[in-house]
Order: C-alpha cells, then sequence, then structure tokens
C-alpha cells in the first residue's frame, strides 16, 4: 500500500469521451457510471447508469459493482463486493478504462499515454510546458503524439455531449453510420471515435474521400484492380474495401458517388462479395462503413442523383454533428485546446488570450466551424507578438455561415438579390424539408400543405 503522504490517483480512458486524471479525497466516494452526474462518466451503451463506485477503506480503497447489467472486471476478474485496490490495478466497465495509481501528485493527462489512448489532451493554455513537448521529440514520441491530439472530441457543451453519448451507444454495434454536418466539423473524429469505442478497434481505420476522385479511380480506390485493368495498372492493387477487412472504413463526401458506383458499392455494403476492376475473382470483406456528408441526401435522392435504396442502407444510424456556431460554449475550450498544443508544437511559451480576444472569438459565427477555428489559433501563435493572443493577431474571416440567423432576435441579412416568386417558394420548401430530416409528412404539416402537393413539387423541381 502506498504511504499515508502520498495521494490516490484514477487515469481514465474512454475512447469517446477522451482521457482524464481524477484525484481521489480521503473520505469521499466516487460514482462510476452513464448518469451525467456521476464523477467518472462512461459512455457506452453496456455502462449502468450507476455502475459502480470507488469507496474509501481503513487501508485504502475498494471497488463496489452496484448490481450492474454487464458487471465490472478488476485485472480481468469479476468484481463481487467490495475489492480493494492496488496502484497499477486495472478497472474496465465496457471499453472504458480506470487505471489506479499514487504519488505525490497526479500527473498532467498528456503523460498517460501507457494506457494507449488515441485521443490526447493538450497541455493547460497558460503552461503548454515546452520543456515536455521537446523530451517527447528526444525520445522520438512526438509525432505518435501530435497523431493523437488529431483525433480529440473536444467540448462539453449539451449538443456535443449527445453526440458522444449516441457514439458510445452505437459503437458496440456493427450498424451502418451516416455522419452529416457541415464541413470542418469533425466528421472524421467522429468516425475514429466509433471505431476506437467499437470491437473492431484492433482493426484497420481507413478513411477515403468520394469527392476527390474521378468515377474510375474511385471504383478502383473502393475495390481494387487487376494488373492490366486499364492503362497504368502495372501490378495488382488492393482497393480500400478489402483492406478494411475486420476494420471501419470512413466514406467522405459520400454525396459526390456517381449512380454507377452507389449501384456496386451497395451490394458490398450488403455483404455480398465483390471483384476487382478487371478481374473475376470473387472478394469477401468484413466491414464496418461509417459515411459522412455535408449535402443533403433527401434532395439528391428526389432529383435522381442518390440512390434511393442506398440512403436507406447507409441511414441505419443517423449521428448530426452540430456546427460551431449552434455550440458556442466549446468555442473557449477548444481554443484553449488548440493554443496549449500549438504553443507546445512550436516551442512557445504563451499564456492564453487577451479578454478582448476571447470575446472576439465567442461572438465570431465560424463558418469554416472548428477546421476555421484550429487554424486560426495555430496561425495566432505563430504571429503573435507576445505571450498573449490579441484580437489582432486573430485575422477572423468575413465570411457568412451556412444558414446562419446570428444570435439576435433577428436574422443577419447579407445583400438584397432578387428572385422570383417561383425561386423563393422552391428554396424554403426545400430548406423546410431538410430541417425536419426528410419526413415529407411534417415537412407538409409546417408548409400548411397536403403531401402529395409537396411530392408534386419536388417531381416537378426534379424534372427542371
Amino acid at each position: 500500500m502506498p504511504s499515508s503522504a502520498e495521494s490516490w490517483y484514477l487515469l481514465v480512458r474512454d475512447p469517446t469521451g477522451g482521457r482524464a486524471v481524477v484525484p481521489l479525497v480521503s473520505g469521499q466516494s466516487v460514482m462510476v457510471g452513464r448518469d451525467p452526474s456521476s464523477q467518472i462518466v462512461v459512455h457506452d451503451e453496456r455502462a449502468s447508469r450507476q455502475h459502480a463506485e470507488i469507496v474509501p477503506t481503513a487501508g485504502g480503497w475498494a471497488i463496489r459493482d452496484l448490481d450492474s447489467r454487464n458487471g465490472t472486471l478488476l485485472d480481468g476478474e469479476p468484481v463481487v463486493g467490495d475489492r480493494s485496490l492496488e496502484p497499477g490495478q486495472t478497472i474496465a466497465i465496457g471499453l472504458t478504462e480506470i487505471r489506479c495509481g499514487s504519488g505525490e501528485s497526479p500527473p498532467q493527462t498528456a503523460e498517460t499515454d501507457a494506457m494507449g489512448t488515441l485521443t490526447g489532451a493538450p497541455a493547460a493554455a497558460s503552461d503548454p510546458r515546452p520543456d515536455r513537448a521537446a523530451a517527447r521529440r528526444r525520445d522520438g514520441r512526438e509525432d505518435r503524439d501530435a497523431r493523437r491530439e488529431d483525433f480529440r472530441i473536444v467540448g462539453s457543451s449539451p449538443l456535443l455531449t449527445g453526440v458522444l453519448d449516441q457514439i458510445g451507444r452505437v459503437a458496440a454495434t456493427n450498424a451502418t453510420v451516416l455522419v452529416r454536418g457541415e464541413s470542418g466539423t469533425g466528421k472524421e473524429l467522429v468516425a475514429r471515435a466509433l471505431h476506437e469505442a467499437s470491437g473492431r478497434r484492433a482493426g484497420p481505420f481507413i478513411c477515403l474521400n468520394c469527392a476527390a476522385l474521378s468515377e474510375t479511380l474511385l471504383e478502383s480506390e473502393l475495390f481494387g484492380h487487376e494488373k492490366g485493368a486499364f492503362t497504368g495498372a502495372t501490378d495488382r492493387k488492393i482497393g480500400k474495401f478489402e483492406a478494411a477487412d475486420g476494420g471501419t472504413l470512413m466514406l467522405d463526401e459520400i454525396g459526390e458517388m456517381s449512380p454507377a458506383i452507389q449501384a456496386k458499392f451497395l451490394r458490398a455494403l450488403e455483404g455480398h462479395p465483390f471483384e476487382r476492376v478487371g478481374g473475376s475473382t470473387r472478394v469477401q470483406a468484413d466491414v464496418r462503413v461509417v459515411a459522412a456528408t455535408n449535402r443533403n441526401l433527401e434532395q439528391a435522392v428526389s432529383t435522381g442523383s442518390f440512390r434511393r435504396d442506398l440512403y436507406f442502407r447507409l441511414k441505419v444510424v443517423e449521428i448530426v454533428v452540430p456546427p460551431l456556431r449552434q455550440r458556442p460554449e466549446d468555442i473557449t475550450e477548444l481554443a484553449l485546446y488548440f493554443l496549449g498544443r500549438f504553443a507546445a508544437e512550436t516551442r512557445r511559451r504563451m499564456q492564453g488570450f487577451t479578454p478582448e480576444a476571447l470575446e472576439a472569438l465567442e461572438s465570431h459565427r465560424w463558418p469554416g466551424n472548428v477546421r476555421e477555428l484550429r487554424n486560426c489559433i495555430e496561425r495566432a501563435v505563430v504571429l503573435a507578438g507576445s505571450e498573449r493572443i490579441e484580437v489582432s493577431d486573430l485575422a477572423l474571416s468575413h465570411l457568412t455561415a451556412a444558414g446562419d440567423t446570428g444570435r439576435g432576435s433577428g436574422p443577419r441579412r447579407g445583400p438584397f438579390v432578387p428572385r422570383t416568386i417561383a425561386e423563393v417558394e422552391r428554396q424554403h420548401v426545400l430548406a423546410t424539408l431538410e430541417a425536419v430530416g426528410g419526413n415529407k409528412t411534417k415537412a407538409a404539416a409546417i408548409l400548411g400543405i397536403e403531401r402529395s402537393t409537396l411530392e408534386r413539387k419536388l417531381a416537378k423541381w426534379a424534372r427542371a
């Protein structure tokens, strides 16, 4: 047992919620479970709302399972009654791991790499610890840590917490997931979190952008090709679908896939064997697909550019990532995270933001979402003339966010663009349909028209 001068703490690894250090306070219990009021919140559907409790004992601490559905493991053994804890032991609840530790003070979360987590935590913004970054460079771990921090989902707003809860519930299944959201909101991070929290996390995670390739190249990238299949095919190539066997395949910008590729992709998605381009050998792959898009797929279906059967096959589970302007509570947290990260990378000692700079960040509408905020902070860290980021260092854009209505009582108005009544009607109807997730019955009720009338209008616009 540790001496009385040492403190106990818990190193928490949550594949969807990131990692954290939780100090144990003498005489106070720690509740663990899915209930948001728990000291350690587990984002996993296999956890009960009040799953387990870490309680003080005369000689230290003990773990107690609270009659949970799926039980609690201590070093791989089921917890029955109160089990005494020792430093170095690991508590497992679903995919969440809690490692016990002791010492004169808990470590920073950035030092918990031994837990193998994918989602790194930043150093404090007021103390980015460039000396620690330099140490990581010396021992060859910096590149790995930087890649891990790229995958962190940062924020504690109710909207983002809801997304993390969805990830926790869906990850344990093999369901196909459709991730929707504006560009820059972090759809790939959601896909990675789904993979890391799933039983496939030991398998590959492969991402392919469908908009970046022509139809021929996309087919080859997805399904591979045989030698001589086309000009330049000098060797056999394994496609992304085959390479992701046993893991997860994320297809970004799925709405840009051509109808011809959609048909072949649908068969593979339904578990049928497929053939490489120019080949006849049937290939079978066990792949979980996560598709992402910022397009209105319902409109694409109505116009015939996206297959209806593929749309319903992809939309088994839908996760909508909210734009940053709808979760302003996360702006400061994200800004501090990026400040700590880029200060460490550039070896600059930054002392945070001026109050005016924070106010400017919080009032900006972020049309480029988290990607824009990330680039803004990186540029500010590189160019700042002092140790505190000022408004002049931010160089905020003047672009308008998509669908932006501002934070005031009225919409933000841009330059007037003359349009016909028919154009205004079409835009309003399609926007209403998108707002209700493509539910024509609900859209018709909001618009005050019959569903049949709505369908006639959509069919007419599709033919136009």
